[in-house]
């Protein structure tokens, strides 16, 4: 087990106990299964918070939730001293050697690596100390983190593609297609409900979870609702599968209804309560201690795209998400004088948590899975099942497929806003990245789809541009 035995996880691994979102106490620095001797509750511990702090670490990077978003024209970052937030977004291509085109990537690897080591000291993990039900739910919770981590990475990246990483940490592994790559999660998603069935619904994990996952409607801790989490990411994972647009899979569209329906306790189309909209796992920060890192969007230099305050639908009580700014924010021939609530700079901002698969999403991806189904009833029930939560009137029975695409892309957009890369993913699958849809923003606006591999990957193959993904 030793040459897998290293951690890069330096400052994200948190000493025992602390299983808060704002740990007090020192981190081990990059601890191995060797010097952690026999896996222990406490080291169990210390491994999945230190893993899952790298994971919100990477996921509350700038290309997650701003760089997403001003790809797919909801977002503008305009600072008078860094002018590559415009020119490698909106005005030109973005260098994987900067910041702009080579984040979002190296922290979601830190922490995959750190869940595979979990994954396998979970092998030997002692049976006087653990139950096989809790090395099963155990299992099965780090491989749908890994999966969720995975997703990320390949919703920055897209058709570019990314490495699937492999037990030897020094090991440069091929570049994996799109396709493959969703394959790959889809399959981690599976063997994951698998550990979840042979653990049983009424065992808990061994382990107290950061807060974001115990009080948000859900208690995570438990099988019975890490098996919503998964199914609601295999649904979700299967959808865009679906649709890919590359390398498209009709088929799984009745597969991805079942488990969406499934993480949604099994309600029928349009019969999600309302009040269960915001239930799910989410990223918690607490500004200030050691390990705190505050929201990235709380961040005066961040304005909303003016097409986002244009384009929403009088009466939408989702336009409380949008606030006037105190003073203009312009630069590079961009300017705006709107932001995202949670984007003024607060405290409260800084601390304000960041959903990672709420229900209202699973709500509206169903929704588009039924539409691509052929069957634009149901999925006109779910949309108005969250528009109508809103204020707004029900819509009449959808004329076209297109007339259900252009509902739900409107309240996906307006609900998830700044929640993650989902808008600009449907506007890939969907074509709608383009000028054709889209104005363009500046007169040498590429509308980017995607990031490119990391300089520091690309040298590890010896190219200088992304590599051809292997499928």
């Amino acid at each position: 087990m030793k040459r897998y035995s290293t951690i890069a996880l330096g400052l994200a691994v948190f000493a025992t106990g602390a299983c808060k979102d704002n740990p007090v106490a020192n981190p081990i620095e990059a601890p191995t299964i060797d010097a952690l001797g026999s896996l222990t509750r406490t080291s169990l511990q210390q491994l999945t918070i230190g893993a899952m702090a790298q994971s919100r670490s990477e996921t509350n990077n700038t290309p997650h939730v701003i760089g997403s978003g001003i790809f797919a024209r909801d977002a503008y970052r305009i600072e008078s001293s860094e002018p590559r937030w415009v020119t490698e977004t909106l005005g030109g291509q973005p260098d994987p050697g900067s910041f702009a085109g080579g984040r979002g990537f190296n922290g979601f690897y830190t922490a995959i690596r750190a869940y595979n080591t979990i994954l396998l000291a979970l092998n030997t993990a002692p049976t006087a100390l653990f139950t096989t039900a809790e090395v099963n739910a155990m299992r099965g919770f780090i491989r749908t983190q890994k999966a969720v981590d995975y997703m990320s990475l390949i919703a920055l990246r897209d058709t570019v593609g990314i490495p699937i990483q492999s037990n030897a940490p020094d090991e440069v592994t091929p570049v994996r297609c799109k396709a493959a790559v969703l394959s790959y999660i889809a399959a981690l998603l599976d063997s994951a409900n698998a550990d979840f069935t042979a653990a049983g619904a009424t065992t808990t994990l061994p382990v107290t979870l950061p807060s974001g996952f115990r009080t948000f409607g859900r208690n995570y801790s438990t099988v019975a609702n890490l098996i919503l989490y998964n199914r609601g990411w295999k649904g979700k994972v299967n959808y865009y599968r679906g649709i890919d647009r590359s390398n498209p899979t009709p088929s799984l569209f009745p597969t991805a209804i079942a488990e969406l329906t499934l993480a949604l306790g099994g309600a029928a189309p349009g019969a999600v309560p309302p009040a269960n909209f915001a239930n799910g796992p989410y990223w918690v920060f607490v500004p200030g201690g050691s390990e705190a890192t505050p929201n990235v969007i709380s961040e005066n230099t961040i304005g909303l795209n003016p097409l986002v305050g244009d384009s929403v639908q009088a009466g939408d009580t989702r336009a409380s998400k949008i606030v006037t700014r105190a003073a203009l924010l312009e630069g590079q021939g961009l300017s705006t004088n709107i932001t995202y609530v949670g984007a003024v700079a607060s405290a409260a901002n800084q601390a304000r948590p960041l959903p990672i698969l709420r229900d209202e999403e699973l709500v509206l991806l169903r929704a588009q899975a039924y539409i691509e189904a052929g069957q634009l009833a149901n999925a006109l029930a779910d949309v108005n099942s969250v528009r109508t939560n809103y204020g707004l009137l029900p819509l009449a029975l959808f004329a076209d497929k297109q007339t259900a695409i252009n509902a739900v892309l409107y309240e996906k957009r307006y609900s998830l806003l700044f929640e993650g890369p989902q808008r600009l993913m449907d506007l890939r699958e969907y074509g709608r990245l383009n000028a054709t849809f889209l104005r363009p923003e500046t007169t040498t606006d590429p509308f980017n789809a995607a990031l490119p591999l990391p300089r520091g990957e690309l040298d590890a193959r010896g190219v200088t541009t992304n590599p051809a993904c292997t499928p």
